[in-house]
């Protein structure tokens, strides 16, 4: 698919404090607002690579792969610790304009569960195409001038069956606002702050763990008394590698591939709730989550500090992830240290400020 940049306007709720040249100068929530505002479905991430290059030290300089991933090492020595969290998000793509004026929708990788296309009908969503974003809504046709059998189809929902209404009236007028088939489209980037220390958006458990990254090299500094580090912001992962069994991202297969570390971490989300002897739950910390039940050295160490910090962890053992299957063969030792999120893969996953703030805490321990 050929990558195209994005002319990005930004949303009223950010905050307007533009040229910090290193993440420490500012709170996670003024990173965090940033970095969700930019687009970035899956082979759209160019856009967010170039915003997150702007936080990082000049000193290493980051590289991208030809997947798009963005690679940040740090610290010296031979063992390699690599900490990654995922660019990509899912969204949709323009797939045909309508001599109406509808444009026509339809998504680069797999829905994440079945109701996921339901959950944006109705909502506004954004265009970005290279002249700036256009706002349309996501609508089905009017049940009431439906016959009989439109409402009986509309009961088995497609996404075939929906439209983006941009209010032009003509497949000219949508080409005047600038939109063209296979530019990207997604929920209005919008921030929800809830009670207590919560907060809610559109795949903002990603975005979050993201800009963890960005504030941990930030806080750490550029690799004074650190261990070797590669920091990795990866593209592309929610393709599933073709052949690859276990299941692997495409993203995660690939940076395997090019740093082959003896350890790594990979920073997401694990969704909220009970799974058999396993409840996770916001507000309790981060979670612990590796395949099997033996232990690894790797996890060791993150027990112990997190114990000497005063970190509490929830564990999951048996937790299966294509992003950390590829690390898991031959001799390397690979985990993930995720984010309780609930009401994962939906408009509104929700996050907790302290489980944050704890995970970020413990992955400094993690590389100093």
């Amino acid at each position: 698919m050929k990558r195209k940049r994005l002319k990005i306007f930004l949303p009223v709720f950010l905050l307007l404090v533009i040229g910090f040249s290193y993440p420490e100068e500012i709170s996670f929530e003024e990173l965090l607002a940033d970095i969700f505002s930019i687009p970035s479905p899956t082979g759209y991430e160019q856009t967010l690579v170039e915003k997150i290059q702007q936080y990082l030290p000049q000193e290493p300089t980051g590289e991208q792969d030809n997947l798009g991933s963005l690679y940040l090492t740090a610290g010296k020595g031979n063992q390699q610790l690599a900490l990654l969290a995922c660019l990509d998000e899912v969204g949709y793509i323009i797939s045909g304009i309508n001599p109406e004026g509808y444009l026509l929708l339809d998504r680069v990788v797999p829905a994440p569960h079945p109701m996921y296309d339901t959950l944006h009908v109705g909502h506004p969503m954004v265009i970005w195409t290279e002249k700036g974003a256009v706002s349309g809504v996501m609508a089905i046709p009017s049940v009431h001038i439906l016959s009989r059998e439109g409402r009986r189809q509309l009961q088995n929902f497609a996404l075939d069956q929906a439209f983006l209404d941009i209010g032009a009236r003509s497949e000219g007028e949508v080409k005047q606002k600038g939109v063209r088939i296979l530019d990207a489209v997604t929920p209005v980037p919008e921030l929800t702050r809830l009670s207590g220390e919560r907060i809610a958006g559109f795949s903002l458990g990603d975005r979050a763990c993201s800009a963890l990254l960005v504030h941990v090299v930030g806080k750490i500094g550029a690799g004074k008394n650190l261990q070797r580090t590669t920091f990795v912001w990866m593209a592309q992962t929610k393709f599933l590698a073709r052949g690859s069994r276990p299941r692997a991202a495409m993203g995660a297969l690939r940076a395997k591939n090019r740093l082959q570390p003896e350890n790594a971490v990979v920073v997401g989300i694990v969704p909220v709730g009970r799974s058999g002897q396993i409840e996770i739950a916001l507000g309790k910390g981060p979670v612990l989550a590796y395949p099997g039940n033996k232990n690894s050295k790797l996890k060791e160490r993150i027990e112990d500090i997190a114990e000497k910090g005063g970190i509490q962890l929830q564990h999951y053992p048996g937790f299966e992830s294509s992003l950390l299957n590829p690390f898991l063969s031959g001799t390397a030792d690979g985990l993930i240290l995720g984010l309780p999120a609930k009401f994962a893969s939906t408009p509104v996953e929700v996050l907790d400020f302290k489980d944050i703030l704890a995970l970020e805490k413990l992955l400094a321990g993690l590389v100093k």
